[in-house]
């Protein structure tokens, strides 16, 4: 079985019909969970998803809404962001120079020993991400 650490980018892009990489973002979550990939994310991913979606819609339960369903529905594992997880974070945003976010979640694409799948530029130029198209290609 495959599995994916999944970037925020990913799951607002899903959220966003207005975003050019929503249709992609879409496939690729809806393969995922029909193939029953694992997909994990950092326990704060929740936060960040259902703040970013809200201040796009100007509405926060509906923002918080489509978080939970989207991760729900997602079966996304939750990560707890310990001293394991803040100590890798460390060590990858500093020798990789990503924003701190961004290393919470490749520190847990390298903890689980899985790809991260992200639009992020600095995750797909510094931190050995994956785009969402590319993981389908990977895992028909």
């Amino acid at each position: 079985m495959s599995a994916a650490a999944v970037d925020a980018s990913v799951w607002i892009a899903a959220q966003d019909p207005a975003d050019p990489f929503c249709a992609a973002s879409r496939e690729f979550l809806g393969h995922a969970v029909a193939v029953g990939a694992l997909i994990h994310v950092p326990a704060f991913a929740r936060i960040e998803v259902a703040c970013a979606l809200a201040r796009k819609l100007r509405n926060a339960p509906r923002g918080e809404r489509l978080a939970n369903l989207v991760f729900t529905t997602a079966g996304a594992k939750e990560h707890p962001v310990n001293a394991l997880l803040l100590a890798k974070a460390l060590s990858l945003g500093t020798t990789k120079f990503l924003r701190a976010a961004d290393a919470l979640y490749s520190a847990t694409a390298a903890i689980i020993g899985c790809e991260l799948v992200s639009w992020d530029q600095e995750h797909l130029q510094r931190a050995g991400a994956v785009t969402p198209a590319n993981w389908l290609l990977a895992n028909p």
